[in-house]
């Protein structure tokens, strides 16, 4: 082949392989419309006053099953001392839907915030707390205790 020929067909290249990279590049933008259907609060709190160690637990529902998207935050505390003669107590917070577990959580002694997103809900969302807990009389530290606190909100897209 010729150097013209090849030169042709070199830049007829470069000028269609810049209009591929540009049309390949190309972004389609799809924009959705949420709109929060309603919102809600659940909260759930427990101080052990029992010289021996005890237990407490809850399950309750959180009403989302209308939305498509839901934003949960958890607030939750815990003080658990550690005892001499047994174990430290805990809470445990559990959120499931359809029985799968979406997120869990166990605390001895902080203060934590959690911020959920959960999609594609059919059924309302099950909130399981277990805890175990004591008083320690021989200090003056207060009972075992959490508290759980969760603000949600429900979101629907608008088609």
């Amino acid at each position: 082949m010729s150097p013209k020929l090849n030169t042709l067909i070199l830049s007829t290249l470069l000028i269609l392989s810049g209009c591929l990279s540009e049309s390949s590049n190309a972004k389609i933008e799809e924009t959705l419309e949420i709109e929060q259907i309603f919102e809600g609060w659940d909260n759930h709190s427990h101080q052990f006053w029992n010289i021996a160690p005890m237990s407490v637990g809850n399950s309750s529902s959180l009403n989302t099953s209308s939305g498509d998207f839901v934003n949960l935050t958890l607030e939750l505390s815990a003080y658990f001392h550690e005892p001499l003669l047994w174990e430290q107590g805990y809470v445990n917070y559990t959120l499931t839907h359809n029985n799968d577990t979406l997120f869990t959580t166990t605390l001895t002694h902080s203060k934590e915030t959690y911020q959920i997103n959960v999609t594609n809900l059919t059924t309302n969302l099950t909130v399981t707390i277990q805890s175990t807990g004591s008083d320690d009389a021989s200090t003056a530290e207060p009972g075992d205790f959490f508290i759980a606190s969760v603000h949600y909100r429900v979101f629907t897209t608008l088609n």
